[in-house]
């Protein structure tokens, strides 16, 4: 930290007792934390490049070390981000050894496991495994998968969800034929961004997605799908219809702009 800067918080192990007594851990990282403690016990702000981290000695920098059950050393380093990639697979293999039998299955192609829980947890050794189930789309079937996160399983469990749905409601895709407007379908099938099916398999996810949203969001439970499953199996038709005519238009507008790009003039 600059001296500038540094005079402030002077004397610097007071300003630290203080900071840790007021500090709640793990709700703020590090740096966001300390720049608001300080900012309310003296109103001095403190910029982000003021931290001069890169000139902390390495003996002072935090080392993350991962152990087994068994407390032997995994992996070592500075950086968690790292370290969390490196052992990505020891993770998964772990979270899949401790889990029950039929927790994690493949192949499904209907809601035919009771509840799946929102987390699960399980005790190895001295220490409680924690994990996160999902569905994960498999494009023909869904599986039911084990995460080491809630974000990953946010985000597997919205595509899986949409995938089963999808293997269980008529394509709309007949439907779109019937009531797209022609220029509607000339818009689509001229589209230069890739092949119209694909185009159209995109209209329709998006009108899965904006259904599971309009109920609630994911479902975690038997009652709960087949209450959404009737829902989207009721609204997906008209739903991609809105959604395809919407790019119909933007399509056609981004086509005009590029026509008067290429001429020099807008």
């Amino acid at each position: 930290m600059p001296k500038p800067v540094r005079r402030n918080f002077v004397p610097a192990p007071n300003y630290a007792e203080a900071f840790l007594g007021r500090v709640t851990p793990l709700e703020l990282p590090l740096l966001d934390a300390l720049e608001r403690e300080l900012r309310r016990m003296t109103g001095v702000t403190v910029d982000r490049e003021d931290w001069h981290w890169d000139q902390v000695p390495e003996h002072l920098k935090i080392t993350f070390r991962v152990v087994n059950d068994k407390n032997k050393k995994l992996q070592e380093g500075r950086s968690l981000a790292e370290l969390k990639n490196a052992l990505k697979g020891k993770v998964q293999e772990t979270l899949s050894a401790v889990a029950d039998d039929g927790i994690e299955q493949s192949g499904l192609h209907i809601w035919s496991f009771g509840e799946l829980p929102e987390s699960y947890e399980q005790k190895r050794g001295n220490y409680k495994v924690k994990a996160w189930p999902a569905l994960v789309d498999e494009r023909d079937s869904v599986a039911i998968k084990l995460f080491d996160n809630p974000l990953e399983q946010q985000q597997a469990m919205w595509c899986g969800l949409r995938r089963l749905l999808l293997l269980n409601i008529p394509s709309p895709i007949k439907y779109l034929h019937e009531k797209l407007p022609n220029k509607a379908k000339l818009g689509l099938y001229f589209n230069p961004y890739g092949k119209v099916l694909e185009l159209i398999d995109d209209c329709i996810a998006c009108g899965v997605d904006k259904l599971i949203d309009a109920n609630g969001g994911p479902v975690w439970n038997e009652a709960g799908f087949t209450a959404l499953h009737e829902k989207v199996r009721a609204e997906l038709n008209d739903t991609v219809v809105d959604i395809a005519k919407q790019v119909e238009r933007i399509l056609t507008t981004v086509f005009n702009i590029n026509k008067r790009l290429k001429g020099g003039w807008i």
